[in-house]
């Protein structure tokens, strides 16, 4: 865990987690909630190969989806993508607009996943590890 006003200091790319939790383009409905069973898990990545392809928040999933539906039904695209250059602390409002306290991390070319920026569930702190 990260304090707020240490990671202020610094870029996201010394701050974000580095290997997110993902799941393919091909995941379904069921590999999300798998995922989700986890309850630090607030965001799901998806990927197809080191590209990232969506993500799915938590909420975004409705109880009433079909197991076998694919996952990218639910996902968001262009929301919330920070590089990891950029400093953290101009991306806090960002981050405190986003609805799960989560931002995906590209590279440079906008497509290549490199982590995710997150606050942890203890406020003023950011997650930290490798997710």
């Amino acid at each position: 865990m990260i304090r707020r006003e240490v990671a202020e200091r610094l870029t996201v790319g010394e701050v974000m987690l580095v290997r997110p939790k993902t799941l393919g383009t091909d995941a379904t409905v069921a590999d999300l909630r798998r995922l989700f069973e986890n309850q630090s898990v607030r965001t799901a990545l998806l990927v197809d190969g080191a590209a990232f392809a969506g993500a799915v928040e938590r909420d975004d999933l409705p109880p009433g989806a079909a197991d076998g539906e694919p996952a990218r039904t639910f996902a968001r695209y262009e929301d919330d993508l920070i590089t990891p250059d950029k400093r953290v602390s101009d991306v806090i409002p960002q981050l405190d607009a986003s609805r799960e306290g989560r931002l995906v991390v590209v590279g440079e070319d906008g497509s290549t996943l490199r982590g995710l920026l997150c606050l942890s569930g203890i406020e003023g702190a950011f997650c930290s590890g490798d997710g």
